[in-house]
């Protein structure tokens, strides 16, 4: 399955994890070389520049926890006064995906995290098949 072939099962899911989870006004997934894949994007939001940043994002996370001596990274949360974005790796064997989630201050925090987790779940099993 090549990366245009996955736009489709993963924007799919996407919009399910958009309109269903409260404060979640985008999501996106991204090569883990920082190209987008598929994204459900509110007005404004670059998805382009968006997966470059995510893919950076994550990497560096990963840098540091293994300087500190930690095993891997398992998600990335940025919290601001507007809201928080959520970035966490899909587990798709024989492929670097990570998926980005943008929430708005009025969402539960860890009501995102949950949702987000087992979207990445799901995608990874649909696009491991």
């Amino acid at each position: 399955m090549s990366a245009h072939d996955l736009h489709s099962p993963c924007r799919d899911v996407l919009e399910a994890l958009v309109t269903q989870t409260l404060g979640v006004d985008s999501a996106a997934v991204v090569t883990g070389d920082g190209f987008e894949v598929a994204a459900v994007l509110r007005e404004g939001v670059a998805g382009e520049r968006l997966a470059a940043m995510v893919s950076s994002l994550l990497a560096l996370s990963e840098a540091v926890a293994l300087e500190l001596g930690m095993n891997g990274c398992r998600n990335v949360i940025v919290e601001t006064e507007a809201g928080a974005v959520v970035t966490l790796r899909i587990p798709a064997s024989g492929r670097e995906l990570l998926m980005s989630v943008l929430c708005s201050d009025a969402a539960s925090l860890g009501s995102v995290l949950y949702a987000a987790r087992d979207t990445a779940r799901t995608l990874g099993q649909r696009l491991t098949t």
